[in-house]
């Protein structure tokens, strides 16, 4: 439950470390491009280093965007190099993969923070499910016990249950407003049900 409130890796708790981390492989790897080999080499394919990372960190559209980031620098470098010349082969075979890896990781990543939203969802909901069960179990059933009791005319005991469903309502409204951590509200709790005791 943890990763659920945490947030998940820490490419996703911390964008802004995410993003300086892109810039710096984006830059590392376009000095290498333009400092080291030719056109025949794969140092553009160092590029998916950020693009997947993006992907995984902003979603689709930082994938994609990492993508045409990664296009513009590989373009850049061709136009600065004068002996470099790229077929549309040569195009297709850097742009094509830079940009699906953008796409699927980052659809990949937004599922996953989907599917982790709606876990998160649904364990909240069933917690309040239990608060509202145990509201019953603690407070109602005292409740009906202690009506019982003054119609049958044992009021002193009527009175004794209802001191201790006021010392229960009032402990259940304090841990719920008091806004108790998210993993201890999510621990499955088991209400202790009133035994009735008969007038």
């Amino acid at each position: 439950m943890d990763r659920l409130v945490s947030g998940g890796p820490w490419f996703r708790r911390q964008p802004s470390l995410a993003a300086l981390v892109i810039v710096v492989l984006f830059a590392a790897v376009t000095v290498l491009r333009m400092t080291v080999g030719d056109e025949r080499d794969a140092t553009s394919m160092l590029y998916a280093l950020p693009v997947a990372l993006a992907g995984m960190s902003f979603g689709r559209r930082g994938g994609t965007a990492a993508a045409v980031t990664a296009t513009v620098l590989l373009w850049t470098w061709v136009a600065a190099d004068a002996d470099v010349t790229l077929s549309a082969l040569g195009w297709a075979s850097r742009i094509v993969p830079m940009v699906m890896l953008g796409l699927l990781v980052g659809a990949a990543a937004d599922a996953v923070e989907e599917a982790t939203d709606t876990r998160l969802a649904l364990a909240v909901a069933e917690s309040r499910r239990r608060d509202a069960a145990e509201v019953n179990d603690a407070i109602i059933q005292r409740l009906t016990v202690a009506k019982w009791r003054l119609e049958a005319g044992a009021t002193d005991a009527a009175a004794e249950l209802l001191g201790e469903a006021m010392g229960e309502a009032q402990a259940l409204v304090a841990e719920l407003l008091e806004g108790s951590d998210l993993d201890d509200r999510l621990q499955v709790k088991q209400p202790q049900p009133v035994a009735r005791r008969d007038p």
